[in-house]
């Protein structure tokens, strides 16, 4: 009788089959990991922070599934390793972000420097998408990004997830309509 696989292998496992674009691998691989990385996150950001690093971080992971080699390490580690790098870019973006006290001076600003208020705007409405996107269930999330970011039609995300393809449609229709709902003025 075969012994049970470790969890690195299985890890790994997971890692593969969503290399090639199963879905539900992926899931099972979040669910099996975003404990550490979550508590990775907690550690290094402030903790409204954390989701948004986390779902930076899982995307890269989706994206970059194929290329995992566990001859170079576990699966963890590999996930650990985005989930820091992340972290560390944006303490490195709040660092540069310099405030101004009441009565300082600002700096010159080059002519074909962006306009303040629409750098403000862009962020904001980033900050919308990501509390809109934030109300979403997990299935409606995953199906969203794979239309949207995988370019895939209903029929492909219906093979790849393995859902009905009834059941894609109605998460799509109701992520969308959920995020017009959260976004319109």
């Amino acid at each position: 009788m075969k012994e049970p696989e470790s969890f690195d292998e299985r890890l790994a496992l997971c890692l593969a089959r969503a290399g090639t674009g199963q879905a539900t691998a992926f899931e099972e691989f979040y669910d099996a990991t975003v404990g550490h990385a979550r508590a990775l996150a907690r550690r290094m950001v402030n903790a409204a922070d954390v989701p948004d690093l986390l779902a930076d971080a899982y995307f890269a992971a989706w994206r970059q599934a194929a290329r995992f080699d566990p001859q170079r390490g576990s699966a963890v580690a590999w996930l650990l390793m985005m989930v820091r790098s992340r972290a560390l870019d944006l303490l490195r973006h709040q660092r540069s972000q310099r405030t101004f006290a009441a009565g300082d001076e600002l700096p010159d600003v080059p002519s074909g420097a962006p306009d303040p208020s629409e750098q403000l705007w862009q962020q904001q409405a980033g900050s919308r998408l990501h509390g809109a996107l934030a109300t979403l269930s997990s299935n409606e999330r995953w199906v969203l990004g794979l239309a949207y970011f995988r370019d895939l039609s209903h029929t492909d995300i219906a093979q790849s997830t393995g859902l009905p393809l009834g059941s894609v449609k109605s998460l799509i229709n109701r992520a969308q309509a959920k995020l017009r709902r959260q976004l319109v003025c």
